[in-house]
């Protein structure tokens, strides 16, 4: 957990203590916190995949490449 996610769950619970957060928007804000798990999975997936594909393909600049060719 980062620290926008620290901040982000103190200031919640703030509101949530205070009473100034409806029903309506504690649903959302928790589907909302779902949708972002789920997004940050993904990405994370995402990263290992391309991760893994950069290192099976090493990447020569051209002039190296031709220089080597040659």
């Amino acid at each position: 957990m980062g620290q926008n996610d620290t901040d982000y769950n103190a200031r919640k619970r703030t509101l949530l203590e205070q009473g100034l957060i409806s029903l309506q928007a504690q649903e959302l804000i928790s589907e909302l916190e779902i949708e972002l798990n789920l997004l940050r999975q993904q990405n994370e997936s995402f990263r290992n995949a391309l991760r893994a594909k950069s290192a099976q393909n090493p990447r020569m600049s051209t002039k190296l490449r031709d220089a080597l060719y040659e």
